[in-house]
C-alpha cells in the first residue's frame, strides 16, 4: 500500500506553503489555505485525517444498486478533503462480506447489490464489496472494523470483510480473521515515523464472537491500556492512535466510562484518542499525562455517511491533526482542527456527504459543530484550497 505522502509533490507542497499567511488559529468563515500555524499541514509533518460513522444504511444501498458508478457518488463532494490528508482513516460501522446471510451462512450463489437479504441494514448490516473501492476511491487508507456490528454476518463475516478491504487496497485495524493471531493494530508509515492505530468495541451486540474476531475496549485480556502500552514501548513504533468504539448512542456527552478510558490511554502512551458510536458529535478534550506528555480525545466525531436524519445525526465532522517530533523527538500529536460535513439526499445522486460550507442548508450543521467541539477548533472548505464539489440536483425531502 502506497501512502499519499510517499507520492505528493514536494513543489505543490512548497507553494501552499508560500501561499500560507501566519494567523493563530483558523477562523469559522475564514478563507486561504491553512497553514502550519492554523494547526494542520506543518512542514515535515504527518496529517492525519478521521472520519466518523460509515453507515451502509438501506437508502444508500439501493442509491448505489441504480447508478453504474455504485458508492462512488455518495462520497465524491467530500473525497478530496480526505485525500488531502497523508493518511485517512474511517470508522467501517458495516460489514462488507461477499454473499453471507444473517447467522454467518454462505448464501450460495451471488448475490445482486441491496438485494435485502444477503446485503442489507439494520439490525445486521452488510454492504456489497464495492463498498470498499468506493472508500478506497474517495481516500480512506484504514477501515476501523472493531464495532457492535462487526459480527452481524458473523465470523465469515469477519473473514469477508477484511478480504474485500485488502482486495481494495485498505487496512484494517480491530478485528482478525478465523485463526489469527493478530495483530489488533495496523501500523502505516509516515513522514515522522510509524504510527500504530488500534481499534476495540464495547462488544458486537450480544452475537457471538467464538474464534474472538473483534478487540474489547473494556474488559479484555491483554487490557487496551496494556496493548496501548506495549506498542508505546516498541523501538519500531514512534506513535499510537487508539480509535474505541465507545459510549451511548445519541448522547452528545461522554460518560465515565469513556472518559476513564481515554485518560488511561494517555497515560499508557497513546498520542490521541478518536472515538466512534454514538452518531452524533461529542467534545473535544486536552489530556496531560502523569509524565507531563500532552494527547487529546475527541469522543465522537458523529456519522459520516448514513441516512439518519435529524440535524445532530446528519452533521459529523472530519477530524485532522499533525504528528510532528517534539523537542525530546517523541512523536506527538498537535491539537486538532475539524472540518463539519452535512448528510444530504439529492435528485440524481442519493445520499450525499458533503463539506456543511458547501451545501445550502449546511449553517445549521456548523452551528451545531461550533456548539459541541467549539467554534475555534472549526475549519472551511475554502480553508484547503479546494474547488468545491457540491454534489448538485435539487435536495429531496427527508
Amino acid at each position: 500500500m502506497v501512502l499519499r505522502w510517499m507520492t505528493r509533490a514536494p513543489l505543490a507542497l512548497a507553494a501552499l506553503l508560500a501561499a500560507c499567511t501566519p494567523t493563530t488559529g483558523p477562523a469559522p468563515g475564514g478563507g486561504g489555505p491553512i497553514c502550519a500555524e492554523a494547526g494542520i499541514f506543518r512542514p515535515g509533518a504527518a496529517t492525519f485525517a478521521f472520519a466518523g460513522d460509515v453507515m451502509a444504511h438501506g437508502l444508500i444501498q439501493q442509491d448505489a444498486a441504480g447508478r453504474p458508478d455504485g458508492f462512488a457518488p455518495a462520497l465524491a463532494p467530500v473525497a478530496p478533503f480526505l485525500r488531502r490528508a497523508d493518511v485517512t482513516v474511517a470508522n467501517l460501522e458495516t460489514p462488507i462480506a461477499r454473499d453471507v446471510l444473517p447467522g454467518g451462512r454462505d448464501a450460495g450463489t451471488a448475490a445482486p447489490p441491496a438485494d435485502g437479504r444477503v446485503y442489507s441494514d439494520y439490525p445486521q448490516f452488510n454492504a456489497h464489496p464495492s463498498f470498499a473501492a468506493a472508500l478506497a476511491g474517495a481516500g480512506v487508507d484504514v477501515a476501523q472494523t472493531a464495532n457492535n456490528h462487526a459480527l452481524d454476518r458473523g465470523p465469515l463475516g469477519v473473514d469477508r470483510t477484511l478480504e474485500a478491504l485488502s482486495a481494495a487496497g485498505l487496512r484494517a485495524t480491530g478485528t482478525v480473521p478465523r485463526g489469527g493471531a493478530g495483530p489488533w493494530h495496523s501500523t502505516v508509515q509516515t513522514p515522522v515515523g510509524r504510527v500504530a492505530l488500534l481499534a476495540c468495541t464495547w462488544g458486537v451486540n450480544g452475537l457471538p464472537d467464538p474464534a474472538a474476531q473483534a478487540l474489547r475496549c473494556y474488559g479484555g485480556s491483554p487490557s487496551v491500556p496494556s496493548l496501548i502500552a506495549q506498542l508505546a514501548a516498541d523501538p519500531a513504533i514512534d506513535a499510537v492512535i487508539l480509535l474505541p468504539h465507545w459510549g451511548q448512542e445519541y448522547s452528545r456527552t461522554p460518560d465515565a466510562q469513556q472518559r476513564r478510558l481515554a485518560r488511561a490511554a494517555i497515560e499508557a502512551g497513546a498520542a490521541a484518542v478518536i472515538g466512534a458510536h454514538p452518531h452524533v458529535l461529542q467534545p473535544v478534550e486536552e489530556i496531560t499525562a502523569a509524565d507531563g506528555r500532552r494527547g487529546f480525545v475527541a469522543y465522537s466525531l458523529g456519522n459520516f455517511l448514513s441516512s439518519q436524519w435529524s440535524l445532530d445525526r446528519r452533521t459529523g465532522a472530519i477530524l485532522y491533526t499533525d504528528l510532528v517530533r517534539d523537542g525530546q523527538g517523541r512523536v506527538v500529536a498537535m491539537p486538532p482542527r475539524l472540518l463539519p460535513t452535512r448528510v444530504n439526499r439529492y435528485v440524481g445522486t442519493g445520499v450525499t456527504v458533503t463539506p456543511a460550507a458547501l451545501v445550502s442548508d449546511g449553517a445549521a450543521s456548523i452551528a451545531h459543530a461550533a456548539g459541541v467541539v467549539g467554534a475555534a477548533r472549526l475549519v472551511n472548505p475554502s480553508d484547503f484550497g479546494i474547488a468545491a464539489q457540491h454534489p448538485g440536483g435539487a435536495a429531496c425531502a427527508s
